[in-house]
This record gives structure tokens, C-alpha cells and sequence, in this order.
């Protein structure tokens, strides 16, 4: 049986960071594909295909059926928004917790901008998503009862995390 691991959490949550990590430490292939992936594939911004998706939400419905089908085919990490809520027979979901500040921190050193501009776009974004997966899926972003385990992300270092994950997910095999 395939074994899939779901790692999901809001912008700057961590995600893909933590999730390269515990795919590498369990030999699991690492399904990664964002809209930041499908925007380069069309050689568009980021900002370019968002306004794209919203004007179709089945665009959303498609790439999430890619993103699953990719998952079970062989033991894998997924690192998604809504991975924990479509893939209810995962071997383990986990989410990533950090303050709004923190991960606006994140952003702006990875995005390359400001402090403040990336507190902005993070508190838009996460109510945005909210909103759009309420009405594509009813899925509520903010609710995590459905996860095996929700960590904060501000007391660990990415290799602390993986390390936590990896212990939780061997656990749950014994």
C-alpha cells in the first residue's frame, strides 16, 4: 500500500522547506507542485496565473487531481493547502503553525520584500484562501481536527521538524 504524508500549513508556514527534508530522510518521493511551479510553466508571475485561476476554479479542482494522482504512485510527501483534507487516508497529516509576524518575516526574505508588504500579502492570502477552498470544497483552512499533529514552526529549525515528523509518521507504522 502506498504511504502518503501530508504537510500542510499557511504561507510561510514552512510547507515545502520541511517537507523536502522528511521525503529525503524517508527515501518518499516529493510531490511538489505550487501555482508558483505552474506560473513558471507558462512563463507568467506568480500574481499573472492567480488572476488566471480565479476566473476558473475548476483550474483548482484539476491541479489538486494532479497533485493526488502523482501522490499514489509510489510512498510519498505532499506539501499542499488542501492535501490533509482530499487525501483523508494519509498515512499521517501534519500542520504548520507560526504567527502571522513570522511568517511575513519568511516571506519578505524570501520574496525580496518588505516587512510590511509581506504582512499584508500573508493575512490577504490566508483569508483569500479561506475563502476560495469554503466555496470550491467547504473545506475551512482555519480548522485542523482533521491532523495527526499541528507543530509551531517558530520553535524548531526545519531539521528539528523533519525530525518530528519522521518520528511521528514511524510511530504510527508500529
Amino acid at each position: 500500500m502506498v504511504e502518503i504524508i501530508c504537510i500542510s500549513g499557511l504561507v510561510g508556514s514552512g510547507k515545502d522547506t520541511v517537507s523536502d527534508l522528511v521525503a529525503k530522510k524517508l527515501g518518499f518521493s516529493r510531490v511538489k507542485l505550487s501555482f508558483k511551479d505552474a506560473a513558471k510553466q507558462k512563463g507568467i508571475s506568480l500574481m499573472e496565473y492567480q488572476a488566471y485561476v480565479e476566473k476558473d476554479l475548476t483550474i483548482d479542482k484539476e491541479f489538486d487531481h494532479i497533485i493526488i494522482k502523482e501522490a499514489r504512485k509510489q510512498d510519498s510527501v505532499i506539501s499542499t493547502w488542501l492535501g490533509p483534507w482530499l487525501i483523508p487516508d494519509a498515512a499521517l497529516k501534519v500542520w504548520l503553525e507560526a504567527s502571522p509576524k513570522v511568517r511575513a518575516e519568511r516571506i519578505s526574505v524570501r520574496d525580496d520584500m518588505s516587512k510590511s508588504k509581506a504582512l499584508k500579502h500573508v493575512i490577504e492570502r490566508d483569508m483569500h484562501n479561506r475563502g476560495r477552498y469554503m466555496a470550491l470544497y467547504a473545506v475551512d483552512i482555519f480548522v485542523h481536527s482533521n491532523f495527526d499533529i499541528q507543530i509551531n514552526t517558530e520553535h524548531f529549525s526545519p531539521e528539528q521538524l523533519a525530525d518530528i515528523i519522521v518520528a511521528a509518521y514511524n510511530s504510527r507504522k508500529r
